[in-house]
């Protein structure tokens, strides 16, 4: 669930939970709106992917990512030979500068017949070819899932968040980005109001949240959460929103400036 971004007054619906809802093997409840980005980062749970997997029409696993995918589909498929495995899960393409991608990977997702393409751009990451491409490929996306991790080297972990920003904001403001890292969903609220069904009944979600000024000084009002606040200032090095508590199944957050928003999830699998 998704309306355009409040720039103007609209009211934005979205739901962080959408995309972690189990999806019967082949239906179509994606419709050209869903992609899904995999990036070059441990995949552990089996689970976890394969909701974003059912749920996306286009899955690109940008350079090293085919690496982890690869991974993880033999080391959860036991007594399955490797092509077998590796069908049940298939990308759609791997494509970067491809100077991550192990040699054997290539060597049998080319035997499966996976389109690998490269991108020798060096002013560009592996993650913004894979947008790219994506929208090459699948131009009425409105949703990229983005698998992907915030555990590792802080500076990339923020360069991640970096790119996050610049991409909806500056260059795809009609495509809405979802960061799945190991522990949490992650999407960008633009100014305006937005609600966020949250029902954490349902298994998906914790109550943890997270309302984020990374980007630069904002005012936000909050409703549905267990510390809301009304006009209140929020600066990194001044005060921020970290583990407040969901009490409502909808939540209300109006901001000013582009703020980061961030629930826990819960266990899956």
């Amino acid at each position: 669930m998704s309306v355009q971004d409040g720039m103007n007054g609209t009211l934005v619906e979205l739901r962080p939970t959408q995309y972690l809802e189990p999806k019967e093997v082949g239906s179509d409840g994606a419709a050209g709106q869903a992609a899904l980005i995999i990036l070059n980062s441990p995949l552990t749970n089996i689970e976890y992917f394969t909701r974003l997997y059912y749920h996306a029409s286009f899955r690109l696993c940008a350079d090293g990512g085919a690496n982890q995918l690869h991974d993880l589909i033999l080391r959860e498929s036991p007594g399955l030979g490797w092509a077998e495995a590796l069908r049940r899960y298939q990308p759609d393409t791997i494509h970067g500068d491809l100077d991550s991608l192990d040699p054997n990977v290539r060597k049998q997702y080319e035997q499966l017949g996976v389109e690998i393409s490269q991108d020798p751009d060096q002013y560009s990451t592996d993650f913004g070819k894979g947008i790219k491409k994506v929208i090459e490929r699948l131009p009425d996306v409105r949703d990229i899932l983005v698998l992907g991790s915030l555990g590792g080297r802080v500076d990339q972990g923020i360069g991640l968040l970096h790119e996050l920003y610049r991409e909806q904001v500056h260059r795809h403001p009609n495509i809405r980005f979802w960061l799945f890292s190991e522990s949490s969903v992650t999407t960008l609220l633009r100014p305006g109001t937005i609600v966020l069904h949250t029902p954490v009944a349902e298994g998906l979600i914790t109550r943890n949240i997270g309302i984020l000024p990374l980007y630069g000084p904002a005012i936000i009002n909050t409703e549905g959460l267990e510390w809301d606040v009304q006009d209140w200032p929020t600066e990194m090095g001044a005060q921020v929103s970290t583990s407040n508590h969901i009490v409502q199944d909808r939540i209300t957050i109006t901001t000013d400036k582009d703020v980061l928003f961030t629930v826990e999830r819960a266990r899956i699998g």
